[in-house]
This record gives structure tokens, sequence and C-alpha cells, in this order.
């Protein structure tokens, strides 16, 4: 009997947006839908080949001496079922100065942080959200009630994995340092298709400056090279000034962050702006599903393949890695979210890049046929 499945497509749309980080090159992604097609040729001039049942044999229609497909592999019916292509989600660190000037600047995050985040779940965006602060009673510290924390204070308001709080006393000036020392306990809360976003508030300048901050993270973990810098801190003088803070400002302008002035002491217009450049900027979110097989069929993971199709005539067929680490390595790659036990299928970083901004294209992933590895 021919099997069901030696060629079976997802048609995904992919969303019309840029990539690259540029807070220009980025247009409103949305969700889309689509299908999941098993290919095959069934006679449609309504001879023997014709039938009703869409997972029916049909006949072989391969070349001489071969079963069907390329390579002589059979051929199999057409069946539909709806898939949907999510938006990218985002990670978002919240790094707040504990220091005794910082008491209304505490108090308006612990305010805002609900709002903030709900903002963004309610467009359809997978946001963890990790808060780097104190708890009340040690300087100027921070608890969040439901629904983000769990409004556990004085000591534990964690809400894994959508909501992390890291129990550390930000200083007036290393929330950089910091950020970069407790990489560890933030960094397992990343997500490898997601948006990396920091927020540091605070009145002062940061004693670690902003090339040297931008090379250590990145050193940390290359997937970090896209991240964003944004801040609420003081870009004029004011009362409420202990100093200017250039660096956070280079930061967000060599990131294209959103920076907030803290003189301002209105912090929701910045929470709501940075909501939204987060929703707008939110790319085309760079994992499948992988489909269930048909009934009587088992899904081999050593026989799927990946394609990308411009919908213009071009395209190019993208190959098979054993895991992110392997991506640098390759031109273009995809490769499991868990190798022993697979459900999705992710693209390359470079490769997640490339695929952005064509609005006529899908991405067809075959099940059947060997996998071709990356080159």
């Amino acid at each position: 009997m021919p099997s069901l499945w030696s060629r079976l497509f997802v048609f995904l749309p992919v969303v019309g947006v840029a990539c690259g980080g540029e807070e220009g090159g980025r247009a409103s992604a949305s969700d889309a839908s689509a299908g999941i097609t098993l290919s095959g040729s069934v006679d449609e001039t309504g001879g023997p080949g014709e039938t009703d049942d869409p997972l029916a044999p049909i006949p072989d229609v391969g070349t001489p001496g071969g079963s069907g497909g390329p390579g002589g592999e059979e051929e199999c019916a057409s069946q539909t079922t709806p898939a949907e292509n999510m938006r990218q989600p985002a990670d978002i660190i919240v790094v707040v100065d504990n220091s005794g000037s910082m008491d209304f600047e505490a108090a308006a995050v612990q305010t805002n942080l609900n709002a903030f985040s709900q903002q963004m779940v309610d467009s359809g965006i997978d946001v963890h959200v990790v808060l780097m602060s104190s708890y009340p009673g040690d300087g100027n510290g921070i608890c969040i009630d439901p629904p983000l924390g769990i409004g556990g204070c004085d000591d534990n308001d964690n809400n894994p994995p959508v909501f992390t709080h890291i129990d550390s006393r930000i200083g007036s000036n290393d929330a950089l340092v910091q950020i970069l020392e407790y990489q560890p306990e933030w960094s397992v809360v990343l997500r490898p298709d997601a948006q990396l976003h920091f927020m540091v508030v605070t009145d002062d300048e940061s004693e670690l400056g902003a090339l040297e901050f931008d090379m250590a993270l990145k050193a940390l973990d290359p997937s970090y090279a896209l991240y964003k810098l944004n801040g609420i801190v003081c870009t004029t003088e004011c009362a409420e000034t202990a100093a200017i803070g250039d660096t956070y400002i280079t930061l967000g302008q060599l990131t294209t962050g959103i920076i907030g002035d803290l003189c301002l002491q209105d912090f929701q217009p910045v929470f709501d702006q940075l909501a939204t450049e987060v929703i707008s900027g939110a790319q085309i979110a760079c994992e499948w599903d992988i489909p269930a097989p048909p009934p009587g069929e088992d899904f081999d993971p050593t026989k799927v393949n990946v394609e990308f199709d411009d919908g213009l005539g071009g395209g190019f067929e993208i190959g098979y890695v054993d895991s992110a680490a392997d991506c640098p390595n390759v031109v273009d790659g995809w490769y499991y979210d868990n190798a022993a036990a697979p459900t999705k299928i992710l693209a390359c970083a470079q490769t997640c890049q490339k695929i952005q901004g064509v609005e006529t294209a899908q991405i067809n992933i075959s099940l059947g046929c060997d996998s071709v590895p990356a080159g």
C-alpha cells in the first residue's frame, strides 16, 4: 500500500515585518492562519485514481521503475489542517535602583508593572518579566501583586514562568554591573525565539560604560546581540536628578531602545510607549509545531525538511542542524526544540532574520524524506 505522507507540507504565511533591530525597520506583525497539507497526486480526470476519501490509497504515478515521489518514494493523499503562525515572544528584564532617593520611582514601577505586561498579553504576545530589585524593607524594594506576581510580600512574589523576581539590592550606579553578574539567574528564563529587553530605572549614572557593557553582554552569549536597552533615567537636570544617565541614553540609541525622562515623574506614558514598541516590533516567531502524522503512521524526526518559498518563484532549502549552538557554522539552518522528543521546529537566528519582511512568502515543512543537513 502506498504511504500516506511521503511529502507533508505546512504552509505558513510569513508576516511582513523587517528585522535587524532598527526601530524604524519593523512593521507591526499580526497573527496569521494557514494550513497543513498532505500533498500528493490524485487522478483529477475521474479515472481509477479518483476518490472522495482524502486518506485513501492512490495509484502509483512515479517514473518507470520507481514507486512515485522523488527518489522512487511513494506519493500520498491530500489533507488540510489549520495551523497558526505566532508572534515573537518578549523577555523583559526590569532593573530598579533601590537606593534611598528612589522611593517614588520604586513605587511607580510597582504600580505600573502589571498594566505594562497586560498590554502585551492582550495583544497576543507571550511575555516573560524578570524583576531585579530588593524586596520591601531592604532599601526602596518592590513586591508585585497578581496577576503578574503572586503578592507574596515581603519576600516571595515569584510566579514562574511569567514572572521571576531576583532578590538583589541595586545600587545607584551598578545596575549594568548587576545585570552581568546575575546573568546565570535571568538567563534561565530566556527563550531562544524571544526579543530580549532590559529596562533600567535609576536617577543616577552607571559606573560601567556603554561600550564596555555592550561588549561584555554579547560575550556572555552571542544570542544577546539584538537586545534592546530601555530606561527611565534622568535626561535633564531636576530636583530628582543625582546624575544625568548618559550611559543609558547611549545604550538606548545604540540598541534602538526607549528612554524616558525620570524628571517628569510620570512613568505610565513610558511604560505604555515601551509596550507599544514591543508589540509593533514583534517579528514572526520562527518556530512551528510539528504536525501529527496520519493515523497508522509514526513520526520519524530524521525525515523532516524545511524550505523557504518567497511566493515569487524563488526560495531556498533550509538544512538541519543538531542544535542552536551549530547555527553560527552554517549559512541557514533549523533545529528541534528538544532533540530527544521534538515538538517544534526552530529557525536559526540568521535564517529567522532572512525570512522576515516577505509578505508573499511561506515556509514548507515536508515529512517523509531524509533530512538534508545544513551546509
